[in-house]
């Protein structure tokens, strides 16, 4: 799958929040790709909770190392 960098609705540290299309989903820099922690529906709320989530995952793990 192929995503822009329009589809990046949030960062924190190394955790991001990616627009699927059909979610949001909590991303995980990896060294070589990023993987899904968590997804939320696409809806308001869901963009809310999954901004949230990727905000509580960069401060409870605040290295920077991948």
């Amino acid at each position: 799958m192929s995503y822009r960098e329009k589809d990046i609705k949030h960062e924190a540290g190394r955790f991001w929040v990616l627009d699927t299309g059909k979610a949001y989903a909590v991303m995980v820099a990896g060294v070589t790709h990023s993987t899904s922690e968590s997804t939320y529906e696409r809806t308001d709320d869901g963009l809310s909770l999954a901004v949230a989530r990727c905000n509580y995952l960069a401060a409870k793990r605040p290295d920077t190392r991948l």
